[in-house]
């Protein structure tokens, strides 16, 4: 605020200037302009002036401690030190009605002169009263319109397909108002979802990022929550959904994928069960269940519990029912009776359980002609791998081959003549490791190129338009045997949506429905022309759900 000389209210001019965010720079508004012409009022009246300058701030959606200069002014008001202001139009006090009627009210109160560009109020008057409460008014309905117009035009552009405002989510840039990926990002991304679905902890993918210089979208290093909050983005499932404030009006629009639906499914399943279960976690922390979290009774809905009591040989999986409603009414008077529960009267073993379940998903997972195709269509992303249309092409493959595997012979003997040297003390140290970081870098090189051009040698047939990913598909089904528990949790967690567990009373057996997440029992790849494969197939969808059989087994396997 700048000041001349103190003087009485009643011949200090305050002048009080705002422009808003989004209009600063309009011809005529600009806070320059404002401060001239009311300096040029204050001289009219022979008056003092005080100039209370905000900058820039909306008058829509604040409240008067939101204005720092204007709440200071409301204060000296409230005080009687001040009796005249001067603002260019009503809308440069608020076009927010509560802030306007509480300024009308004080203003009146203190006996204080409005000036304006279009003239004199005095709110002790009432015709001038009633012209300044109309003024007020049109501002505001003028505002809402301004605002109404922005909101359907921002809902329109987003149902067009273009990004509805702010910074882009990581791995992702503008191009013409579209998101579209952003390689130097989305690497990372990428990254992020391969550990946490390894099982790697959230602290140590951020120390990897860290370590790497890996910087988050606003600048600043990753935290623990905004790793987090990644994992949970739509966004790299090639979607994301935009809901309209007003009307709640939602539409899904469309983005390049980062991210597989299976992994993303995976690791934000795990993060789901893990938080629906915090309040079982003191009792259950110890123990592993590979299926609990997938298990709900098919006589009552409810979420299936397990025990494991080596002690007593209990490894079971139950339905809770009993032990919910004691804890709800305080007792239960048929608690250890069977038969007057849900209809689940008998446990699962867990270790029959689990391994009939793992192996029937593996399986499905073999044969599944749509799970082939989906790593089909990964590998090609990962590895580039395009379809060799011509003999001169393929041909150069292998001439290229052959040369990258000489090149890679000589190099492997030339870190062992470095070694040598080495040992008989023909270099020191720092030049020895320098040199061997040099050759195991190149080296590095070598075996990529050489990875990928066998993967593309490998993949052609007679034909060249059908790539043998049954052989490849088959060396991912066998990793799975060696996968760890946690791992396998995730593994089904990728392809399972849940297990209907039933007690079937006449065999004392149970019954499992599992239903999956994509329809994959059953399905069925069709060639167009089973002689003539080059003009290719389609997939025929299956069922989502399977069911098996528990053989009659208590919680102790017998």
């Amino acid at each position: 605020m700048a000041k001349s000389k103190a003087k009485s209210p009643e011949n200090t001019l305050h002048i009080y200037t705002r422009v808003s965010t989004v209009t600063q720079a309009d011809k005529g508004t600009s806070l320059d302009s404002q401060q001239q012409l009311g300096l040029k009022k204050a001289k009219e009246l022979k008056f003092d002036h005080e100039i209370w300058n905000e900058g820039g701030k909306s008058s829509h959606h604040d409240d008067i401690q939101g204005r720092p200069k204007l709440y200071e002014l409301f204060q000296a008001i409230k005080a009687g030190d001040v009796k005249h202001i001067w603002v260019y139009d009503q809308s440069r006090l608020s076009r927010n009605d509560q802030v306007a009627s509480i300024l009308r009210y004080e203003f009146n109160k203190q006996g204080v002169t409005l000036y304006t560009k279009d003239g004199k109020f005095d709110l002790s008057s009432p015709s001038d009263k009633l012209l300044k409460q109309m003024l007020d008014a049109v501002a505001e309905f003028e505002n809402s319109v301004r605002a109404e117009r922005s909101r359907i035009g921002k809902l329109m552009k987003v149902k067009a397909g273009f990004w509805h405002g702010g910074p882009p989510p990581f791995g992702y840039d503008l191009i013409h108002g579209k998101l579209v990926e952003k390689k130097d990002e989305s690497k990372w991304v990428k990254l992020i979802f391969k550990q946490a679905l390894k099982g790697v902890p959230v602290a140590q993918i951020k120390r990897e990022l860290d370590s790497n210089g890996v910087l988050a979208r606003r600048g600043g290093l990753w935290t623990l929550g905004s790793i987090e909050s990644l994992m949970t983005n739509t966004h790299y499932l090639g979607r994301y959904v935009f809901t309209d404030s007003v009307s709640g009006e939602s539409v899904e629009v469309k983005c390049p994928v980062i991210v597989d639906e299976v992994t993303w499914n995976s690791i934000n399943l795990a993060r789901k069960r893990k938080a629906s279960r915090k309040d079982q976690q003191n009792a259950t922390v110890k123990n592993f269940y590979l299926l609990r979290d997938f298990m709900v009774c098919g006589h009552c809905g409810r979420k299936m519990a397990g025990r494991i009591k080596p002690s007593k040989s209990e490894y079971m999986y139950y339905c809770p029912n009993k032990e919910r409603v004691w804890a709800k009414d305080g007792e239960s008077k048929t608690h250890y009776q069977r038969g007057t529960g849900c209809g689940f009267d008998r446990a699962m073993n867990i270790q029959i359980t689990d391994k009939l379940v793992f192996d029937t998903v593996v399986q499905l997972h073999k044969d599944s002609s749509i799970l082939k195709e989906e790593v089909r269509k990964r590998i090609f992303a990962e590895k580039g791998i395009k379809q060799i249309s011509s003999e001169a092409e393929m041909k150069g493959y292998e001439k290229q081959h052959r040369i990258l595997q000489r090149e890679l012979s000589n190099l492997q003997e030339s870190i062992g003549h470095l070694e040598a040297n080495r040992i008989l003390k023909r270099m020191d140290d720092k030049a020895f490791k320098s040199a061997m970081d040099r050759l195991n870098e190149q080296a590095d090189l070598y075996k990529t190129d050489i990875t990928n051009l066998r993967l593309k040698l490998r993949g052609e047939t007679e034909k060249k338009e059908w790539v043998d990913w049954v052989g490849m598909f088959g060396e991912e089904i066998k990793e799975k045997a060696k996968l760890t528990d946690e791992q396998r949790q995730l593994y089904l967690q990728g392809l399972i949506e849940k297990i209907e567990c039933r007690f079937l009373p006449k065999t004392r057996d149970h019954e499992l429905e599992i239903h999956f997440k994509h329809p994959i029992v059953g399905d069925k790849l069709k060639w167009n022309d089973p002689k003539v494969k080059a003009k290719g197939y389609k997939l025929l969808e299956g069922s989502k759900t399977t069911q098996i059989r528990v053989e009659k087994r208590d919680g102790r396997g017998k």
